[in-house]
C-alpha cells in the first residue's frame, strides 16, 4: 500500500474521531451545562471562547479531515478496494461528511460566532435580557451542533463499515 494513502487514511480517521468527540462534548456536555448553570456557566463559556482554542479547533479538525477525505477520494482508488455495495455506503458516508463540514462551517459556525460575541461582551453582571439572548443562542447552537453530529456519525458509520460490505 502506498505510504501517502496510509498517511491520508490515518489523518482522516484520527481527525474524524476528534471532530465527533469535540462535537459530542460541546453539544451534550459543555453548552447544556452552561445553560443550566446560568450566569456562572456563561462566564465559563466566555473563558472557553475567548481564552482557549476550543472553537478554532473545530475549524482546524473539520478542515483537515475533509481535505484528507477529498484527497483520499482523488488518489485512493476506492473502487478497487471495496465491493459495489461498499462503494455506495462509502459514498453515502462521504456525502454525510461533506454535509457535516458545510453545515458546521456555514450554519453552526455563524451561531457559534454569535454565541462567542455575546459571551465576550459580558460585563460584571448579566442582565435578564442578556441571559435570555444567551439562553436562546446557546440552545440554537446545541440544536445545530446535534444536527452536525448526526451527519458526522452517519459518515463515521458508513465509512467504517464500507470495507465489510
Amino acid at each position: 500500500m502506498n505510504l501517502l494513502l496510509v498517511l491520508l487514511r490515518l489523518i482522516h480517521i484520527i481527525g474524524a474521531f476528534a471532530w465527533v468527540g469535540l462535537g459530542a462534548t460541546i453539544s451534550f456536555y459543555v453548552a447544556p451545562a452552561a445553560v443550566a448553570a446560568g450566569e456562572s456557566g456563561f462566564r465559563y463559556m466566555k473563558s472557553l471562547f475567548s481564552q482557549s482554542g476550543f472553537v478554532m479547533s473545530f475549524a482546524v479538525v473539520s478542515g483537515i479531515t475533509t481535505l484528507a477525505g477529498i484527497l483520499l477520494y482523488i488518489v485512493g482508488g476506492a473502487s478497487s478496494h471495496f465491493s459495489q455495495t461498499g462503494n455506495m455506503v462509502l459514498g453515502i458516508g462521504a456525502v454525510a461528511g461533506l454535509a457535516a463540514a458545510v453545515h458546521g462551517g456555514a450554519i453552526l459556525g455563524r451561531t457559534t460566532k454569535a454565541v462567542g460575541e455575546a459571551v465576550t461582551k459580558l460585563g460584571a453582571t448579566i442582565s435578564a435580557a442578556d441571559m435570555t439572548t444567551l439562553n436562546e443562542l446557546t440552545t440554537k447552537m446545541v440544536t445545530q451542533s446535534r444536527h452536525s453530529l448526526i451527519l458526522m456519525v452517519v459518515a463515521l458509520v458508513c465509512m467504517g463499515s464500507a470495507r465489510y460490505l
